[in-house]
């Protein structure tokens, strides 16, 4: 196993997170919540079965503990010394300084960074020539819509909802449909905000609480938003799971794969993030590769 492979190995991003989020201090309790939320379904991962959070809290042999925490007063710290802060800075592959660059040059993404991390990342990878040009890229499937009028008062309906999302409270909003409806002063909990390559809009996805369920609304058609402190009887993570027992499909989407140049490792690497299942279906005579059937339930992922 490769436990600290910093491209393939989901392990790598955890220690660091568990160490950075140490600093000052953590309860064992809540490094194992940190731990159950990062770590893969199946726990043992040791050559001698043990968990992720055994070597981790120092609970193996001398030789078999990452020994990366220490244990002061009953809570964990890094092991780490006469480090900065962060303990173990963010460090970037050579490929994600690429995108990250190409992601720099693209429209819209002022809106996202603050301008000092906008600013703080055009610096850093001023050096970068990245191979990611917009005219090597060809997108199917998109449509053209007209220009944002009004694309200040987009950015600030953006931030607006970001925080939002962030201090988990709800909203309120007036809104126009493609069809002319005008919705005045609703209510809502934002659940999440998601974009469209298709026509590259923003879109935040909230549960009406004047509808009483989940509903998507362009976040440039929004006009007098404001947070609100109103007691809507709804959290975010109830009105997630809302929104996913609507979106995930009745039916599994069945595909069928031809094990050929690796086809099968990166359909489940493409597809990680859902449920899934796998079966032989035996060899294609045709290409001489075994042939797979993977069924898996298309929703809606949000973060």
């Amino acid at each position: 196993m490769e436990l600290f492979s910093e491209v393939k190995n989901k392990y790598f991003q955890l220690v660091l997170r568990i160490i950075n989020e140490c600093t000052d201090g953590k309860a064992t309790a809540e490094i194992l919540k940190v731990i159950d939320d990062g770590e893969f379904e199946q726990k043992v991962i040791g050559k001698n079965q043990q968990s992720f959070a055994d070597i981790m809290l120092n609970r193996c042999d001398e030789d078999e503990n990452l020994n990366l925490l220490k244990e002061k007063d009953g809570r964990w710290y890094p092991a780490l010394e006469d480090v900065g802060n962060p303990p173990v800075p963010v460090r970037f592959t050579m490929v994600e300084k690429f995108w990250l660059k190409a992601l720099l040059e693209t429209e819209g993404v002022r809106m996202i960074l603050s301008p000092q991390t906008y600013e703080k990342l055009k610096m850093e990878l001023e050096e970068i020539d990245t191979p990611i040009k917009e005219q090597y890229i060809e997108m199917t499937n998109t449509i053209k819509l007209p220009e944002i009028a009004d694309q200040e008062a987009y950015s600030e309906n953006f931030k607006t909802i970001l925080k939002a999302l962030v201090d988990e409270k709800p909203i309120r909003y007036t809104n126009t449909d493609r069809r002319g409806n005008v919705y005045k002063d609703m209510l809502a909990l934002p659940v999440g905000i998601e974009y469209s390559m298709r026509d590259g809009r923003f879109r935040v996805s909230m549960y009406s609480i004047d509808n009483d369920r989940p509903i998507m609304a362009n976040i440039f058609t929004l006009t007098d938003l404001r947070i609100v402190d109103e007691d809507v009887g709804i959290d975010r993570e109830t009105a997630k799971k809302l929104l996913f027992e609507q979106k995930y499909s009745s039916e599994p989407i069945i595909l069928e794969v031809t094990d050929q140049k690796a086809a099968m490792e990166r359909c489940f690497m493409c597809f990680s993030g859902m449920e899934r299942t796998a079966r032989d279906l035996g060899n294609n005579f045709l290409r001489r590769r075994t042939l797979f059937e993977i069924s898996f339930h298309w929703g809606l992922m949000l973060k």
